[in-house]
């Protein structure tokens, strides 16, 4: 776990992997449309962890691009 004197030294634009050891996947979104709504299916493309239950659904107005909003 992250101590607070080792986020303080983290840069202001972290690297996900090298600097929070986040370990990136691709995902596949499936867009769904009902009478109150679109909806958002994230699924990964490795089968491993679908079988998991790793997966996202979100409503399509919740999710934005992080790029748009620094």
């Amino acid at each position: 776990m992250i101590s607070y004197s080792d986020w303080e030294s983290v840069s202001a634009d972290p690297d996900p992997e090298a600097d929070l050891g986040y370990v990136g996947t691709d995902w596949d979104v499936i867009r769904t449309t009902q009478k109150k709504g679109s909806h958002l299916l994230f699924l990964p493309q490795d089968e491993h962890l679908l079988k998991q239950e790793a997966f996202v659904i979100a409503t399509e107005s919740a999710v934005v691009d992080i790029a748009d909003h620094r």
